[in-house]
């Protein structure tokens, strides 16, 4: 706010490739959870294969050290599990199990392994590339992490992005989560004037008045603070809290008063907005409108009722004061037509004419 402002189709242990063993393993971040749910991003499963093929053609099969090269001098120096793993490799490459262990001193033997299990990585590999690009990063399941989940939601709403809201938060995502930046969704939504996308929003239960982790501004003085009229309308309608206050103590009004948006200031007051509130600069409505020099929204508050030489508690400001200090002559005209208090001194004991010669 300006004022006060990825899909995977993965398995347990990696991804599954039709013809790949899995007893060789290339992952050390897969981890084994308790229940077996654990599950690779499509991104991570994608680097895993390919990392997989990198080491298996980079890496030589070497017989162990010390052998001649004979079968059964190779069976013997081979430890048991890497045996299980080659016999199983060889299975899967359309090699026949020889008894003898000729097949794993054997080079044209080892080819036929090594092209084998490459194609199937290349093949897997380009699945999973054409999986993400067609689910264009949409996650597919809230068990993935729950930072890609926000962020692809925040970047949702972020854009506008109606229908990928709605299938997010249909997946499982939660609505009430909050950006990076401490923001709630549909704060997001409203300072950005997406009205559909709230409606959206508040199908799905956003809470109206959610400040998000910041704990700061709510949707309400997002969308006042854009003039997003027809928003305002709509939080207004399912209950929004009009004279909650941010962390300084600024209100809806007076967001719509510092923007000079007339019509929203209207929709406010007429629904009971509190036209004296003040933040912790003390400022009034009345005052915001003269500082931004928006006459039309000051005439529209004394009209309402506003008073016109209400002051700031600590610096002793006055609309008038701030008006001539900003140099907003057609507010200043304005004001002193309709009343308000020219030999009205602020705390450093200067008068309108002062600040307008400051």
């Amino acid at each position: 706010m300006s004022k006060g402002q990825e899909e995977t189709n993965t398995t347990k242990n990696g991804p599954v490739i039709q013809g790949q063993v899995h007893a060789i393993d290339h992952s050390p971040c897969v981890s084994d959870s308790s229940d077996g749910d654990e599950e690779l991003d499509e991104e991570s499963a994608l680097e895993y294969i390919l990392r997989g093929k990198q080491d298996f053609l980079t890496s030589k099969i070497k017989l162990p050290s010390g052998s001649s090269g004979n079968a059964n001098d190779v069976r013997t120096k081979i430890d048991p599990d890497t045996q299980a793993r080659l016999e199983a490799l060889l299975e899967a490459a359309g090699v026949a199990k020889l008894a003898d262990g000729k097949a794993f001193a054997d080079p044209d033997v080892l080819r036929r392994l090594t092209s084998s299990v490459s194609s199937a990585l290349d093949e897997a590999a380009a699945a999973l590339t054409r999986m993400r690009t067609q689910n264009n990063g949409v996650p597919s399941s809230p068990n993935h992490t729950a930072d890609a989940g926000i962020h692809s939601l925040a970047n949702a709403c972020l854009e506008g992005n109606v229908n990928a809201v709605r299938k997010l938060l249909e997946q499982g995502w939660s609505v009430h989560d909050s950006t990076d930046e401490g923001e709630s969704l549909l704060s997001l939504a409203c300072s950005a004037g997406y009205c559909e996308l709230a409606q959206v929003l508040l199908a799905m239960n956003a809470k109206v008045d959610d400040r998000g982790s910041k704990g700061d501004c709510t949707p309400l003085m997002e969308a006042s603070s854009g003039g997003f009229l027809d928003i305002v309308h709509l939080l207004l309608d399912h209950g929004a809290d009009v004279n909650a206050q941010s962390q300084a103590g600024n209100t809806a009004l007076i967001y719509a008063c510092c923007g000079g948006y007339e019509d929203v200031v209207k929709v406010l007051l007429d629904h009971d907005a509190e036209i004296e509130s003040h933040n912790e600069n003390g400022h009034t409505p009345l005052m915001e409108a003269a500082s931004g020099g928006h006459v039309n929204v000051a005439k529209l508050l004394l009209e309402r009722g506003a008073c016109i030489n209400s002051h700031s508690n600590e610096f002793k400001e006055s609309a008038l004061t701030l008006a001539c200090y900003k140099g907003h002559v057609d507010m200043v005209k304005f004001l002193l037509d309709a009343g308000a208090d020219q030999e009205h001194k602020t705390d450093e004991m200067h008068t309108a004419l002062m600040e307008a010669s400051m």
